[in-house]
C-alpha cells in the first residue's frame, strides 16, 4: 500500500506562443469571428516541498501565476490580457518525457466590447472586465541537463462576464501552443510515501446547507442588474481521498426574471404571471479534493418554474474552501447549458 518514491522540487519560468480559433457556438457571433487568434503565455511555477496529504496525493503539483496576451484577428473582437492562478498536475510521474494539465482561474481586460453605435456585432462580451479560465493539456521534452524542456499542448481559453453586464455569449478558444520551460535555481529531490487514494474508512452521509447570491441581469441588453438569493440543501458522500458525491436541491429567488417576464409580456404579447418567478431545481454533482479547497461540478434540472428562462437544465462549476471543520465558503458560475446566468458568492454548513 505504500512505497518509497523520490519528487523533485524547482521554481520554473514558462513562455509560450499559441495560434486558435474561437468556437462559433452561437450563429450570433458568426460576423463576430473574422480569422485565427494568435498570442503569448507567460507563467512562472513553483513546486512546493510542504509533504502535506494534498501534495503526496497529487506528486506535488505545480503552482503558480500566468500572464495571457491574446489576439482575437477581429476588428469586432479586439485583444484581450488574462492574469491568473494556476496548478499543474504531472500525469506522468515517472517519465522523463512528463504529460501534465494545468488549470488556471482569473480575470481578463478585453480591449472591444458590444456598443450599440460603434460595435453592435459584438455579442460575445458586454463589459472590458470579464472573468477568465482556461485548461491546457501540455507534453514536455527535456533538453540541456532537464533544466531546460521543450512543451507543445493543446488548450482551450474562456472569457465571460458571467451575465453582470449583457450581451454575455462569451468567448472560446481552442489553441495550438508551443514553447520553452527553464528550471531555476538548484533541484532538491525529496523522499515521499505516497498515499493509498482509493481505501478509506467509510465515510457517512454528511448534510450541507448553503446560502449563495449576487447580482446579475438578463438577457435583455441594458435591462439592469437585480440582486439573486439562491437556498441549497443536499447531501454529500466521500468517496476516496479525491471524491465527493452530492445530490440535493436548490430554491432559486432571482429578481431580474421578474422584470425578464414583464419585458416579455410587453413585446411578445404574452400573459406570463412575472410574480410567479421564483423556482426550484435537483442536482447532482462531484467534488474534487484539493487540501482545503475542492472544485465542485453538478448538473441539475429546474422541476418548478412557471416561465422557461434559456433552458430548464443547468449546470454549476465552482470551487469551495473549507473554513472550519463544518464551515466552508463557495465561488460558483450558474450556467443554463453553457449560457451563464450567474457568478454565485456563497457561505455554507456542513452537519
Amino acid at each position: 500500500m505504500f512505497s518509497q518514491n523520490e519528487t523533485q522540487l524547482f521554481h520554473s519560468f514558462q513562455t509560450e506562443f499559441f495560434i486558435g480559433k474561437p468556437i462559433e457556438h452561437d450563429k450570433k457571433l458568426d460576423n463576430a469571428i473574422q480569422g485565427n487568434s494568435y498570442g503569448l503565455l507567460l507563467s512562472w511555477n513553483k513546486k512546493n516541498e510542504n509533504p502535506t496529504e494534498f501534495n503526496k496525493l497529487y506528486n506535488y503539483p505545480e503552482n503558480g501565476y500566468s500572464f495571457i496576451y491574446q489576439n482575437f484577428n477581429s476588428t469586432v473582437l479586439g485583444e484581450a490580457f488574462g492574469v491568473y492562478r494556476h496548478f499543474t498536475y504531472n500525469l506522468t510521474p515517472k517519465k522523463d518525457n512528463s504529460l501534465s494539465l494545468t488549470t488556471a482561474f482569473g480575470f481578463g481586460y478585453l480591449t472591444k466590447k458590444y456598443d450599440a453605435i460603434n460595435n453592435n456585432q459584438n455579442l460575445a462580451i458586454g463589459s472590458n472586465l470579464n472573468v477568465s479560465a482556461y485548461v491546457k493539456l501540455q507534453y514536455f521534452k527535456f533538453l540541456i541537463r532537464k533544466k531546460l524542456r521543450l512543451n507543445a499542448g493543446l488548450s482551450l481559453l474562456h472569457f465571460s462576464n458571467v451575465s453582470v453586464k449583457n450581451p454575455n455569449l462569451g468567448i472560446n478558444t481552442v489553441s495550438l501552443h508551443v514553447g520553452i520551460n527553464y528550471k531555476i535555481g538548484n533541484f532538491k529531490t525529496i523522499s515521499n510515501k505516497i498515499i493509498d487514494t482509493v481505501k478509506v474508512q467509510s465515510q457517512p452521509i454528511n448534510f450541507n446547507l448553503v446560502l449563495r447570491g449576487g447580482y446579475n441581469e438578463s438577457l435583455i441588453i441594458d435591462s439592469g442588474l437585480f440582486s439573486f438569493y439562491t437556498v441549497s440543501i443536499y447531501g454529500s458522500k466521500k468517496l476516496n481521498n479525491y471524491t465527493t458525491v452530492t445530490s440535493g436541491i436548490d430554491f432559486f429567488d432571482s429578481k431580474f426574471l421578474k422584470h425578464h417576464i414583464n419585458y416579455i409580456n410587453s413585446t411578445e404579447n404574452k400573459n406570463y404571471n412575472e410574480n410567479n418567478y421564483r423556482r426550484a431545481g435537483i442536482f447532482v454533482g462531484h467534488e474534487l479534493t484539493q487540501n482545503n479547497y475542492s472544485f465542485i461540478s453538478q448538473i441539475g434540472y429546474t422541476f418548478y418554474s412557471h416561465y422557461t428562462y434559456i433552458s430548464r437544465v443547468y449546470e454549476r462549476f465552482g470551487f469551495k474552501h473549507k473554513l472550519t471543520e463544518n464551515l466552508f465558503s463557495e465561488i460558483s458560475l450558474k450556467v443554463n447549458l453553457f449560457r451563464a446566468e450567474a457568478l454565485e458568492f456563497g457561505i455554507g454548513y456542513k452537519f
